[in-house]
């Protein structure tokens, strides 16, 4: 039997005593809404420090619940990094290294939609980007309803929708929805990504008191982006806003799990880099996250230590299963119940995260040889212990140090080259962990056109 078999039976082994370890499942009563906006990094939200009140309605919900400081996103890529967040899976363990690519038919790895299907769950998404349509997916087997309907050209494609496409549809459904068993409804807003749209509505946010002062040291060009792009970011709050508002007329505040996160951050041109996708700077993998459910989760708490976007699905699976001791052992991310609820320290432990180069241009797959040929390792590969982050380039033969926290935009990283001690010793240490996890080829579907709209997207080279 291999290697890949032998997990697969693994995981659904585990499922079985997770779900039933206390005789026949019981009908969970926790609904679930999961918003991921798409390209948001935390450090442009007031609850996270930042100088304007760009965020009012999302600032309210962590005031509600728990915010984790420092939450980072294994990969900057929507499609990959959203297949993390639902398996708590490495890229390189679930397949999905670039955008297009779909979760195989005979996938090893459990998603936490399919596990809350098997519960009973009425499983709704609603989705407005490109690279998380079904056909480059195929994660619309698992829910009852997937919306997909973009709406928004970018160049000649229709490739995308905004907040104010999305919302209303999600709205109408909880106004209808009569309570007869639990859903999960997951959200997925594009508006903070490129190209920014500038929201007359939302460009004048307020001074948020003393907290972090504005960089005034940044070029004209990049200050006009970020004014952008906050833009984007108020806009994209109020439709959070009328989501969450939806929540409470319906009557479903106190059975209702609310997490919020992002796919990735993004670079706004701090370091002459404008985007995401090949670097792993701070601005691209520090992400909010953010839970919120009455009754068991305190108001107002505040997390400081690192965690993973790979932490989501053990900790709402430890949340509505009520069995929190066992979720977490299909997964490689923590249950961070016990961190949430009583306070408990959590292990010691370094975040991941890769990034990938993908193949440049497009060929069918009968003229694959035409591909440039890339080995399997990344193309960038981060731990971050505490501040301290290593970024390893294993083409440039490049490693540095960032102090995360006395240089956010990694302005001024101490850099190391090949054949000095600590570079052999580190690099070595990346590359055994890399090994180990290394599981899955990738499954890539995408025709021509698929490639053009990811290119017009910025996601391939």
């Amino acid at each position: 039997m291999n290697r890949g078999i032998t997990i697969f039976f693994g995981a659904v082994v585990l499922f079985a005593v997770i779900v039933f370890a206390e005789g026949p499942p019981r009908p969970p009563s926790t609904n679930i809404l999961l918003i991921t906006i798409d390209t948001l990094r935390a450090d442009h939200l007031s609850s996270y420090g930042y100088h304007l009140q760009t965020s009012p309605m999302i600032d309210k919900l962590a005031s509600e619940g728990v915010r984790f400081e420092r939450a980072y996103s294994v990969i900057p890529l929507t499609g990959p990094s959203h297949f993390s967040l639902f398996t708590s899976r490495y890229p390189q363990e679930h397949g999905a290294r670039i955008n297009g690519v779909a979760v195989p038919t005979e996938t090893r790895w459990l998603f936490l939609p399919q596990i809350l299907q098997k519960l009973g769950y009425t499983n709704l998404a609603y989705v407005s980007a490109w690279p998380l349509t079904s056909r480059l997916t195929h994660l619309d087997r698992w829910f009852d309803l997937y919306d997909e309907e973009l709406t928004r050209k970018y160049q000649v494609f229709n490739s995308s929708r905004y907040a104010e496409d999305v919302t209303p549809r999600a709205v109408s459904w909880l106004d209808q929805q009569s309570a007869k068993q639990p859903f999960f409804m997951w959200v997925h807003y594009f508006d903070p990504h490129s190209p920014y749209v500038w929201r007359e509505a939302y460009g004048s946010p307020k001074p948020n008191g003393d907290k972090q002062a504005p960089l005034t040291w940044r070029k004209s060009s990049v200050r006009e982006r970020i004014k952008n792009y906050d833009s984007e970011i108020g806009y994209t709050d109020h439709h959070v806003g009328r989501l969450l508002k939806a929540i409470d007329r319906n009557g479903l505040r106190e059975s209702t799990l609310v997490v919020l996160t992002s796919d990735h951050g993004e670079a706004l041109g701090e370091k002459g880099y404008v985007g995401h996708g090949r670097r792993l700077y701070e601005n691209i993998l520090r992400v909010p996250l953010i839970m919120r459910l009455p009754q068991r989760i305190p108001q107002g708490k505040v997390i400081l230590e690192n965690v993973s976007l790979l932490d989501v699905t053990p900790t709402v699976l430890g949340l509505v299963t009520g069995n929190p001791s066992e979720t977490g052992k299909t997964f490689a991310g923590l249950n961070l119940l016990p961190a949430i609820e009583r306070n408990e320290p959590m292990p010691r432990r370094p975040m991941r995260c890769v990034t990938f180069a993908g193949k440049k241009g497009w060929a069918p797959g009968w003229l694959s040889w035409l591909w440039i040929s890339r080995d399997r390792m990344p193309l960038r590969l981060a731990k971050i212990e505490g501040h301290t982050k290593w970024v390893w380039s294993p083409r440039e033969n490049l490693l540095s140090q960032v102090d995360t926290k006395g240089d956010p935009f990694d302005l001024a990283p101490r850099d190391l080259r090949s054949g000095s001690g600590q570079y052999e010793e580190i690099t070595s240490e990346f590359k055994d962990w890399f090994l180990t996890t290394d599981l899955a080829e990738t499954e890539t579907i995408k025709s021509q056109t698929d490639e053009e709209i990811l290119r017009s997207l910025g996601y391939t080279q």
